[in-house]
């Protein structure tokens, strides 16, 4: 009687610590993630490509002087302006129609829109252009929106040297088109036509490529591009000092209490799956120790 007695409540003991402790283990996973999420943030998935060319003195064979500093398109610097930000929304929805309100208050758009996930799991990701002179103002507008900013950042980098030696480079083919041309008026053979124009194609090429590169940086340091990343806030998890809210805690206790359901059913499965070499390792040690006390 009195080893079955013991037995018993060893089984007995086991069961509900073993899911007390799952469920332990359960919660301390699930909330290290949201502490992780909402003081750190989420990267950001889109940035404004920036541009390095590079730069030579000889084109088609021929070699001109560098023009650095004597050809500029202005004397202001260029700067191409960015901002990121990372927000947690009780409404995602309404988070989202305000920003809409002020795009269109500050005539800007939305050049990137991704919306992933449900519920507690949905994140929107979108990229705000909006013309240089307004991005100060529509940027401090979008920090005053409700929710939790976990992150925030400003940066700019100034591509004014790129400009000035890109400039450069252009007035240099330019000047090396017209002397094709001119040369390409007294070629007398075919090989000395055929040459010149294959040089001429070449240096217009290369002429193309710089312009449609400097319409890019002008298009940078003209409109600036804000990041937000936003995701659902666990309304009632995060409590003001003065402020309860017990539907947002009968919510966020449903979502645990659901999840801890899947968690726990997905490890039966796994005890009945594996119990074949559980049962392997458990049953000769068993009987060792029931012949060892014999």
């Amino acid at each position: 009687m009195e080893k079955t007695s013991k037995k018993f409540w060893i089984i007995t003991l086991t069961v509900p610590l073993t899911i007390i402790g799952m469920f332990i283990g359960y919660l301390i996973v699930t909330y290290a993630n949201k502490y992780v999420q909402t003081n750190y943030g989420t990267k950001t998935i889109s940035e404004i490509p920036s541009y390095d060319p590079t730069s030579s003195m000889y084109y088609g064979g021929v070699g001109m002087d560098s023009m650095s500093g004597t050809y500029i398109r202005n004397t202001t610097q260029e700067i191409i302006k960015t901002a990121s930000m990372s927000m947690a929304a009780d409404d995602i929805d309404i988070t989202l129609t305000s920003i809409q309100d002020l795009e269109t208050e500050y005539d800007a758009s939305s050049t990137n829109l991704q919306d992933s996930g449900k519920g507690a799991d949905r994140y929107v990701y979108l990229t705000i252009k909006v013309e240089e002179s307004k991005f100060e103002e529509l940027y401090n507008k979008l920090r005053a929106l409700p929710g939790e900013f976990s992150y925030s950042s400003i940066g700019s980098s100034d591509v004014t040297e790129s400009v000035t030696d890109l400039q450069s480079r252009l007035l240099n083919l330019q000047k090396l088109e017209t002397q094709y041309n001119e040369i390409l008026k007294s070629a007398t053979t075919v090989d000395d036509i055929l040459a010149v124009q294959k040089e001429l194609a070449t240096t217009r090429t290369d002429i193309e490529a710089i312009q449609t590169q400097l319409k890019n940086i002008d298009n940078q340091t003209s409109y600036s591009y804000i990041t937000i990343t936003i995701s659902q806030s666990s309304t009632g998890t995060q409590l003001s000092d003065n402020e309860w809210r017990p539907i947002g805690i009968l919510k966020e206790a449903g979502r645990t209490l659901v999840g801890f359901a899947k968690f726990l059913g997905t490890g039966l499965i796994y005890v009945l799956v594996f119990s074949p070499v559980i049962a392997a390792v458990v049953v000769p040690v068993v009987l060792i120790l029931k012949k060892t006390k014999k």
